[in-house]
């Protein structure tokens, strides 16, 4: 029997996190735990590197979101069914994406009762709520963007509320019984994926099987599309040398991430999420920025300078993809010369994401077609 744990949320919301930190807790229980990651892009994931960095079983699926490989994702967890090894599979939806009940189906299908689905998990980010909330009556990137934030809350049968640590008991009490009246489809449910506090919780509210149930809720298809195709996508992989006898990972993913964040703020571009894993001898360094002017957070750190690392760097920015590849190469260009290290750069290839929603036969077959209209 495997139990399998549908996760979303907003790009920066800190869903890799709460996955890893999930998966830790069960696995101080006995569970034994795997992961599947997602991504409009081709392969090259941050989130992929931090979940191998912490945990043993990890596969990801990349090239669109699930609802567009279902068969793929149906054969990562048919595969780990029959390893035996495995008991629960969290999987990890990318930022795009608002439903992923039409991908469970073939899944379903498949497994037949051999699979229990938890209760499709939005992670909610306290920060991004408040921002989008303020962009509700306005227009332009963050308006339409705000569009997908909300229709994600609208999906969701959990509502797991991160980043608890940075708001405080009062501002969180305040926001869980908003939500909560705002989406009585949901239990809302508070954490922090960085403290632990709340994860037992969390873990314990994903016990049941909630099927594949027909989602109640509309969805504007053409303002979707329209939300999903402001944003440009950067995925590159490539080595980084260092220029003397040894560089900083930490300190060059800071330099990349800090002229993006920097950048970002001075053109008014809104950022859904940029990040920098650098994998070393001496462990992975990892960073993030979600909001453009704000400073890089490490979630990880390289032990020592070395040598050589394999850097991987994810940005989801709202801009003209030309645009994003000549920002990507100014910081890449500048955090070499801050850090003394020599960068083997592929020529970038942003992109917008073209298939935001389930092809319409896997949606109808999801019992689903309210979706579409």
């Amino acid at each position: 029997m495997i139990t399998l744990v549908p996760l979303s949320g907003f790009l920066g919301s800190g869903k890799t996190t709460t996955l890893i930190s999930a998966a830790v807790a069960m696995q101080r229980t006995g569970r034994r735990v795997a992961v599947v990651t997602n991504d409009a892009g081709p392969a090259g994931l941050v989130d992929t590197d931090l979940a191998r960095a912490g945990l043993d079983h990890v596969a990801e699926v990349t090239g669109g979101c699930y609802c567009h490989h279902p068969d793929e994702l149906a054969a990562h967890v048919a595969r780990l069914a029959d390893s035996g090894g495995i008991d629960t599979v969290l999987v990890e939806a990318a930022g795009n994406c608002f439903d992923l009940r039409p991908a469970l189906v073939p899944l379903r299908r498949r497994l037949g009762d051999r699979v229990v689905i938890a209760p499709q998990t939005v992670v909610v980010d306290p920060l991004r709520l408040a921002a989008f909330a303020g962009a509700a009556d306005l227009s332009g990137r963050e308006y339409e963007l705000a569009y997908v934030f909300g229709r994600q809350l609208a999906a969701a049968d959990l509502l797991a509320v991160n980043k608890t640590d940075l708001i405080g008991a009062e501002q969180t009490a305040k926001l869980t019984a908003r939500l909560a009246a705002d989406h009585p489809q949901a239990t809302v449910l508070p954490y922090s994926a960085v403290s632990g506090a709340g994860i037992d919780e969390l873990v314990r509210a994903w016990g049941r099987d909630v099927a594949t149930p027909e989602p109640d809720y509309e969805l504007d298809h053409a303002r979707y599309v329209d939300a999903e195709a402001r944003l440009a996508w950067a995925n590159l992989a490539f080595g980084v040398d260092a220029v003397d006898d040894t560089f900083d990972a930490s300190v060059w993913g800071r330099a990349v991430l800090r002229h993006l964040s920097e950048w970002s703020a001075a053109t008014g571009y809104f950022v859904g999420h940029a990040k920098v894993a650098v994998r070393t001898r001496a462990g992975l360094a990892k960073l993030s920025v979600t909001e453009s002017g704000a400073a890089p957070r490490a979630d990880r750190s390289a032990a020592r300078p070395v040598e050589r690392g394999s850097a991987t760097v994810n940005v989801r920015i709202a801009c003209p993809p030309s645009v994003l590849d000549d920002a990507v190469l100014a910081a890449i260009a500048a955090a070499d010369a801050v850090g003394r290290a020599r960068s083997d750069v592929p020529p970038p290839a942003s992109f917008r994401s073209t298939q935001p929603l389930p092809p319409p036969s896997l949606a109808r077959t999801a019992g689903a077609d309210a979706v579409l209209r």
